[in-house]
Order: C-alpha cells, then structure tokens, then sequence
C-alpha cells in the first residue's frame, strides 16, 4: 500500500492538470475576492449584502470566496481515476497492482490529501488578499485572522471530502467527461433543485453537508446570512460523515465493477 501512495503521489506532482487546477483555484479566489471585496455599492440594499469595507462582515464575505475550491477538489478527485482511464494508462498500473480494489483505495486516500492541498492554495491567496486588505487601511490584521479562521477549516474540510467524493465518481463513471458533468452539474442544477422541491431529502445531498462543513466555524449572524441555512438542517459531523460515505460507497461499487471490467 505505502508504494501505491507514493505512486499516486508521484502521479500527481507529475501531470499538467493538477497544477492547472492549483492554478485556477488561486486565480479564481484572487479575482473573485477582488470583485467582491470592491464592488460598488451605494444602494442601502446591496449594502446588506456587501457590508463596509474593513468590518467583521466584509472579512466574512470576502473569505467566503474560498468555497470555489470545492468543486475545484471534486475536479482533481475525478480526474485522479478517470484520467488513467483517458490516457490508457490504468493498464501498467493494474499490471503492477492486479488487485484493483487496493488502487482505488490509495486514489481515494490520497484524494484526501489532494483536497487539502487545493484549499491550502485559496487560503494562501484569501491570506495574501487580507493582508493587502489590512496594508490599505481596510480592519486590522487581528481582525481579519479571525475571520479568516472562522471560514477557512470549514473549506478545508469540504474540499478534503469532496476530493475523495469525486475520486468515487470517477470510479463509478469511469468517463473522465461523463464523471465531471454529473459531479459539477448535479452540484450546481440537480441538488439545488431538490433542496427546493423536497428538504427533508436534499440536506443529504452532497453539495448541502459540504455546505454545513464550510459554515462549522462560521459566526452565528453569518450563517444565518447568505443563504446558509440550510446547511444547518444537518450537524457538521453529520454532514462529514455522510460525504465521506459517499467518496467510499462509490469507490467500493466502483472497484466492484471495474474487477469485472476489460480495460483495454
């Protein structure tokens, strides 16, 4: 197993898209807390939304941009095992490991830490973006490290999971393309909708425990604010355990079916 980990590791520090992804999750918190953070608003409802520069509340917002890691997580989950697929290269690695239920553990294992590394990379440009913030004039650095330990382990916790969750529906799918419209696609139009139509269901769903993760540390007024609450109709140790049920339930049904399956 040790040499599994360490071959999926190497896998990943050696292809092109985990550091495009490392690459578009710093870009993407950069730019998105820059647009957020300075956005104008002199209107007294758009102000509800986007607090006074340099308050406990314009931290939180801003910080709160580090949640596009999440599907960014998911991405490089999937990719980890479908990318394999794509690129036919899972043959020498069940050659070197026949028994393929041990690979999709160490990709599922080692997604775990992948997903880590992705909000580790939001939260060192949200870090760098609060401390230009503070240089400017805008709270003070005591203030905005406390907002921003209020939103951050919350990501990382999200994003560690949701790696693993993606990991499994690449297993389950197996297409690289089909895996990744079903993850993002049923996150940003299925769930959404079946929060809406039927709660006491939707709260399962992934998108929504992820959401009671992000939230855990996250001040009373904030989670209530933003359209947090629904998040909340699940505890956060509730919410991690049934996303991490869902990265193993698919990886388990995944390697079940790939024992049965041809590769070539």
């Amino acid at each position: 197993m040790t040499r599994l980990l360490r071959s999926e590791v190497l896998k990943l520090r050696t292809v092109w898209s985990t550091w495009v992804l490392l690459g578009v999750a710093a870009l993407l918190t950069g730019a998105l807390s820059v647009v957020i953070g300075f956005v104008p608003h002199n209107r007294r409802d758009v102000s509800v939304v986007f607090p006074a520069r340099g308050t406990v509340g314009w931290y939180d917002v801003v910080f709160s941009v580090m949640t596009v890691a999440i599907d960014l997580a998911l991405v490089l989950g999937v990719i980890m095992i479908t990318g394999e697929n794509r690129h036919k290269t899972i043959t020498s690695t069940f050659l070197a490991q026949p028994r393929r239920g041990w690979v999709a553990t160490s990709k599922l294992l080692v997604a775990l830490g992948a997903g880590l590394v992705v909000a580790a990379v939001a939260g060192a440009v949200s870090l760098v973006f609060g401390y230009g913030a503070v240089a400017g004039g805008l709270g003070t650095s005591g203030r905005m490290l406390t907002e921003f330990r209020h939103v951050w382990p919350g990501v990382a916790a999200a994003c560690v999971l949701f790696a693993a969750y993606g990991v499994g529906l690449g297993a389950i799918l197996k297409n690289q393309v089909v895996a990744l419209v079903v993850g993002l696609g049923a996150t940003a139009i299925v769930e959404p909708i079946l929060v809406a139509a039927v709660p006491s269901v939707g709260r399962w769903l992934p998108s929504e425990v992820a959401q009671a993760l992000e939230s855990v540390t996250a001040r009373p007024e904030v989670r209530g604010a933003f359209g947090s609450g629904l998040a909340h109709l699940v505890t956060w140790w509730e919410g991690a355990l049934v996303l991490l049920a869902y990265g193993v339930v698919l990886v388990a049904a995944g390697s079940f079916t790939t024992l049965r399956a041809d590769v070539t």
